[in-house]
């Protein structure tokens, strides 16, 4: 379970690269333009993709790097940057019509309402987005199950015997430096 962040992180490098792919492909009739052939890419398709991507990129950064509360926040916006990245490819999957017409219509010169869609077809594109946004999501449930799972840190209470408790983990030299010690040099 501590191998969370390899989850995300595949998951976050293939929204990133899926998002320039083509998802969708149609033919255009167009009054003014005549016909042609539209491509969407996954930034096209939705624009929470991107978002969703940089999201789960910063979450897994900040719960690699972060403490106990860092992590559950980092869980979370994972979860949330799963969601937002997979919607965009369930729309283009469910309905590759309307995302052809949406990017038709933003053509300079479109007549708007008076496009017509004909053959529009998803591509190999949104599979590997939902992919990608499954692998984020699998990355999400697992790094909070280790938050739950993870021992918690001690609460500095002393124990009843009124010896100090002797912490079990080595010392790390970033905690000396917080402390205003210096760890290269010997006590």
């Amino acid at each position: 379970m501590r191998r969370w962040w390899l989850w995300a992180a595949l998951g976050a490098a293939l929204l990133l690269v899926s998002s320039q792919q083509t998802w969708v492909t149609g033919t255009v009739q167009d009054p003014v333009l005549g016909a042609s052939v539209v491509e969407a890419s996954g930034t096209q398709a939705g624009s929470t993709l991107t978002a969703g991507a940089l999201l789960a990129g910063a979450a897994l950064l900040a719960g690699l790097v972060g403490s106990r509360p860092v992590r559950l926040a980092a869980g979370i916006c994972l979860a949330g940057g799963a969601v937002l990245a997979g919607l965009p490819a369930l729309r283009s999957l469910s309905s590759p019509q309307a995302v052809a017409r949406a990017v038709a219509a933003d053509r300079p010169g479109a007549a708007g309402q008076s496009i017509r869609i004909d053959d529009a077809a998803a591509t190999l594109g949104p599979w590997v987005g939902l992919l990608a946004a499954l692998l984020v999501l699998a990355g999400a449930v697992l790094c909070l199950l280790w938050w739950v799972r993870a021992p918690r840190p001690a609460t500095g209470a002393e124990p009843t015997g009124g010896a100090p408790r002797r912490s079990t983990r080595p010392r790390d030299p970033w905690d000396d430096l917080t402390h205003g010690q210096d760890p290269t040099v010997e006590d």
